[in-house]
């Protein structure tokens, strides 16, 4: 083939790349709107139990990331013991 064709089959390729590509999905909706839609359109009594069930899992959520801090920091204080403790050792095992 010859250059020109190349040419115009590139650029047919590029167009074609480029129509396929979603530059704005308007099947993508705010997900805020969405979900204040549908709890208002629940009855009191389900409000009031997804309520319970956000709080409960906020809670769950709070309490796992302090038991995280807690580990991490146990961890931290463990690793400074272990490495005095250690300095110690080294320290009486060399000769003077």
């Amino acid at each position: 083939m010859s250059e020109p064709n190349w040419k115009k089959k590139l650029e047919e390729i590029e167009a074609e790349i480029y129509d396929s590509t979603p530059t704005n999905n308007p099947n993508k909706t705010n997900f805020v709107p969405v979900v204040r839609e549908w709890f208002l359109a629940l009855p009191p009594a389900g409000r009031v139990v997804v309520g319970i069930f956000g709080v409960m899992l906020v809670l769950s959520l709070l309490g796992t990331v302090f038991s995280l801090v807690k580990f991490l920091l146990t961890l931290s204080i463990l690793g400074v013991i272990v490495y005095f403790g250690y300095r110690l050792i080294n320290n009486k095992n060399i000769p003077k």
